[in-house]
């Protein structure tokens, strides 16, 4: 990756919500820039050039050059992006200063590839479980994604982040184990057990049974009787 975008931003002398809000309303988004030598600073930046970010071919791992009214030019990328949690509106924005000569940790997504065999010949299902993978890169070499191949993956297989193919110009920083994806077998319907009803005595057979213990207990109750006379 070597294309920079270049966008303008100016200085935010309030920081406030209500000053934030009226930045919005004139289609800009505020906005901090960090470093790890110099001090956050608070800006703003057009709204349309955040979103055309976006779009472009590295997304939020593109290489940018922040401008301020022609005098303050620097390099950086996108931290992090708020979004209102009642709409996808972009409120807010994090910039971070890079070295074009320094490597820098990103999330890079995952592509798979084919249709698996385990899913298209074994009736399998496929499990898509982590669909990023932490790179370390110089930021003019970070990978715009990491396709995966999956068409020979068997049911019961899975493709792990150690299987990943290597490259010179960057490293896999997630843990080698991390699965990517597998394809699973599909559950078995269980078929609920017919329980069988216990038969229910007819009224006059339980009425019966009933005549029954008591005649039973007679000789025990005349037993008791004698005791108390005697």
């Amino acid at each position: 990756m070597e294309n920079i975008i270049t966008i303008n931003a100016e200085p935010r002398a309030e920081i406030s919500k209500r000053a934030s809000k009226g930045l919005r309303k004139q289609g800009k988004v505020p906005a901090v820039i960090y470093g790890i030598t110099a001090d956050s600073n608070p800006i703003a930046v057009d709204l349309a050039d955040i979103k055309g970010i976006l779009k472009s071919e590295n997304k939020e791992n593109s290489i940018l050059r922040i401008t301020q009214g022609g005098k303050a030019r620097f390099d950086a990328m996108i931290k992090e992006i708020q979004y209102d949690y009642l709409s996808d509106h972009i409120i807010h924005v994090d910039f971070i200063r890079i070295d074009l000569n320094k490597p820098v940790d990103v999330e890079v997504p995952v592509v798979i590839e084919g249709e698996a065999v385990g899913v298209k010949t074994e009736d399998g299902l496929l499990e898509f479980i982590q669909r990023e993978i932490l790179v370390r890169s110089l930021p003019t070499h970070i990978p715009k994604e990491i396709r995966v191949d999956i068409s020979g993956l068997h049911v019961g297989q899975s493709i792990k982040v150690e299987n990943l193919a290597k490259s010179d110009d960057f490293q896999v920083i997630s843990p080698a184990n991390n699965v990517i994806c597998a394809v699973a077998a599909k559950a078995k319907e269980e078929v609920p057990a017919v329980v069988e009803e216990a038969e229910v005595p007819a009224e006059g057979a339980a009425v019966e049974a009933e005549g029954e213990k008591e005649k039973a207990k007679e000789p025990e109750k005349e037993a008791d009787k004698a005791k108390k006379e005697g």
